[in-house]
């Protein structure tokens, strides 16, 4: 006689001890990778010329150039980043202050994350609920694009300013905190341009769970910080450079020139942050009718449009894109504080803390080069050189080098390069006043591609040394024509 055996389930025992388990992995690799992109950051140029306007601005220099006037960069965002990196600037040279902008910008990711995740108001108060948070906060650390951690971008506070002014907003209980929520939120708007989707979706939201009424006082609230920043900004950096830097410039860039490779080539991501996200609330459709979760997708649906223009234009990529960094946190601190019964609780704790531990396990084997130790050799090979060639030396994509030995801005080649795309070239009489007056050296990084405008700016007759990571291009002639 043959006996039928049910499947055999783990008890919640086994699931508890499982989630333990993996949760400690997951937060020992994350631990690991997090460090590693400290120790990258600076080497990656786009890092020093993006704190490069920071550290000009507390050295007294103007940062926001007009088309005849000021030193071109990389920077075409708003203010507020340059102002949240100002703790860099008291390094005393630019290793350092590459290094403390590199803590300040991972924290920039993990501070907005665990708010959200530790404060969002949960659907349930169970003995368990503060591990659903820990697990959520562990899986969007998992799950965040690398590039957030990595590379400096204005996004990075924009996005954090999103994250918290919607924390604001859904836990506000009287004026003072929709004043303070519409304000942080504007705030993203001054960290890039393309974030009006982040404080249209507060408006969207009051409208829909309050009213039109209080939509329209939100709203007022919102034009009323923007303005306040914008006179702000006015007054500290100029309206000519702000317009044309932020303005201008932008307008003028046009698409990526083979719209079909650019997709292909950002399809992964765009699955995440528009697939699966999409996915999730075609399935869950009820469930984002609720007020909680109906905030973070407004802020994916309005975020989208503009992010998805920004990734398609020149120079884009798809830090552009906020929908999907906006939507996950509340999303899952959600899902793991929703009351169930144990087994099927535990079952989502086992399946998170899997989920996070392969994600991380994924990277850290992925990364070809796991550095753990901080890269900043080049920087001090890079201050001897400028040391020994005073305003005589240039750096086009690493121009914290010479604001610290020179304590002169001198132009960046990403920013001239932008201006030469956007049909806006500066004039070789612009391209002088802003590098070093002596210019004889010409300084290239050797593991990093250019764009070809500093090596145009020689003469014919030049001769080339090579020191460490770095190729020394030797008779500049000042006057020549970018």
């Amino acid at each position: 006689m043959s006996h039928s055996s049910a499947p055999v389930r783990p008890t919640v025992s086994a699931l508890r001890l499982g989630t333990w388990c993996a949760f400690a992995l997951a937060a020992g690799l994350l631990a690991i990778w997090l460090w590693s992109r400290y120790c990258r950051f600076p080497s990656v140029p786009w890092n020093d010329m993006r704190l490069a306007p920071t550290i000009a601005l507390a050295q007294g220099w103007p940062v926001y150039p007009t088309a005849h006037d000021g030193t071109v960069s990389t920077w075409m965002y708003g203010p507020l980043p340059v102002l949240f990196f100002w703790p860099a600037s008291w390094a005393s040279n630019a290793a350092d202050a590459i290094m403390i902008a590199a803590g300040m910008n991972i924290a920039l990711t993990l501070v907005p994350i665990a708010l959200v995740c530790f404060a969002w108001p949960a659907a349930d108060h169970g003995t368990d609920t503060w591990l659903g948070r820990a697990l959520a906060f562990l899986l969007c650390l998992a799950v965040w694009p690398e590039l957030h951690y990595s590379v400096l971008f204005s996004d990075n506070l924009a996005v954090a300013c999103g994250l918290v002014g919607n924390l604001l907003l859904v836990r506000a209980r009287g004026e003072a905190g929709l004043w303070l929520a519409a304000l942080i939120a504007t705030a993203a708007v001054a960290c890039k341009q393309i974030c009006l989707g982040i404080p249209l979706a507060q408006v969207i939201w009051l409208g829909v769970t309050i009213g039109p009424r209080e939509a329209l006082r939100h709203a007022g609230r919102c034009v009323v910080a923007g303005t306040v920043i914008a006179v702000g900004a006015i007054a500290t950096f100029g309206a000519a450079g702000l317009w044309h830097t932020l303005v201008a410039v932008p307008g003028r860039l046009g698409w990526a020139p083979d719209v079909a490779q650019r997709l292909r080539a950002v399809a992964p991501e765009l699955l995440l942050h528009a697939g699966l996200p999409a996915l999730v609330m075609i399935v869950g459709r009820r469930a984002f009718s609720q007020p909680r979760l109906l905030l973070p997708a407004l802020a994916w649906i309005c975020t989208l449009p503009l992010g998805l223009a920004g990734m398609m234009k020149v120079g884009g990529w798809t830090n552009s894109i906020h929908s999907f960094v906006l939507w996950a946190p509340a999303v899952l601190v959600t899902l793991f504080t929703t009351s169930a019964p144990d087994t099927r609780r535990w079952t989502a704790y086992f399946t998170a803390a899997i989920a996070a531990a392969a994600l991380t396990c994924g990277r850290v084997l992925h990364e070809s080069d796991l550095t753990l130790r901080p890269q900043t050799t080049e920087y001090h090979v890079a201050a001897q050189l400028a040391a020994r060639q005073h305003h005589a030396v240039w750096f086009p994509v690493h121009p914290l080098v010479t604001l610290y030995s020179d304590h002169r801005y001198y132009h960046d080649e990403d920013g001239m390069y932008a201006r030469f795309k956007a049909g806006m070239p500066i004039s070789p009489a612009h391209a002088a006043t802003q590098l070093p007056p002596g210019l004889r050296v010409i300084v290239f990084r050797n593991d990093w591609s250019d764009w070809g405008i500093a090596r145009r700016m020689m003469p014919a007759q030049t001769q080339d040394t090579v020191i460490g990571n770095w190729t020394l291009r030797i008779g500049v002639a000042a006057a020549a024509q970018p």
